[in-house]
């Protein structure tokens, strides 16, 4: 595991230090899950944009539902 810092107020500091380990690290555990949710958000965001991109690329060079679903359909 590694340490970051956050910035706090100084009451909160105070108030941290007298906080029990159990409960400290329960604290920590569910920060760091809220920090985990937000980067996979954000990864599904930047995913779909892409995906946006390369749907308005296909239609503007013609491609059709039509046109892919005979493409799907095609045998090999």
């Amino acid at each position: 595991m590694e340490s970051i810092k956050i910035k706090v107020g100084s009451e909160t500091a105070k108030e941290w230090q007298k906080v029990p380990s159990k409960l400290r690290t329960h604290l920590e555990r569910s920060f760091e899950q809220q920090i985990n949710e937000l980067a996979r958000q954000r990864k599904l965001a930047s995913f779909d944009k892409l995906l946006k991109r390369i749907s308005e690329q296909a239609k503007a060079n013609g491609l059709t539902e039509e046109i892919l679903q005979e493409i799907l359909n095609e045998d090999d």
